[in-house]
């Protein structure tokens, strides 16, 4: 990344991303690929409705790996709801300066992020309705059961 155009912030966060790598145990978990052809993904560790561990990975340029990693840091110890909400803006405002045209890497790591909170809802969405289903079952078969006897 040629350091032209860009801030102290984003080019500290291009050459040491933070929270880069994928997590072992994640309950969330996106990957996109934008329209310029970088591919991000982001994995989140989510514990009492916050986020405990966010990491990202992606195959894209200097860019990419500054607003993931800006993301990432952004988000750590938020609700899902809050950090789902981050937009491009609000990534960008963090960065300081950078170039008019890799501001999309921003809009891709919102985009990837806002898609993980999404599967870590589903995921627990489904989880519940699990468990809703379960006791019904059992609920049925003592009754059925206790008809019998």
């Amino acid at each position: 990344m040629d350091s032209e155009g860009f801030s102290g912030v984003a080019q500290d966060h291009s050459l040491q991303p933070r929270n880069y790598g994928l997590l072992s145990n994640f309950n969330g978990h996106a990957r996109i690929t934008g329209p310029c052809g970088d591919t991000m993904e982001f994995w989140l560790d989510v514990r009492n409705g916050k986020l405990k561990r966010v990491s990202f990975i992606t195959d894209g340029c200097g860019s990419s790996r500054a607003c993931g990693s800006v993301t990432t840091c952004l988000v750590e110890g938020r609700i899902v709801e809050e950090a789902a909400s981050l937009r491009q803006q609000d990534i960008l405002a963090a960065i300081g300066e950078f170039p008019r045209e890799s501001e999309h890497c921003a809009l891709l790591s919102a985009n990837t992020l806002e898609a993980a909170c999404e599967d870590y809802l589903k995921r627990q969405k489904g989880y519940h309705i699990g468990i809703f289903f379960r006791e019904l079952y059992a609920g049925l078969l003592c009754h059925f059961h206790r008809r019998r006897t």
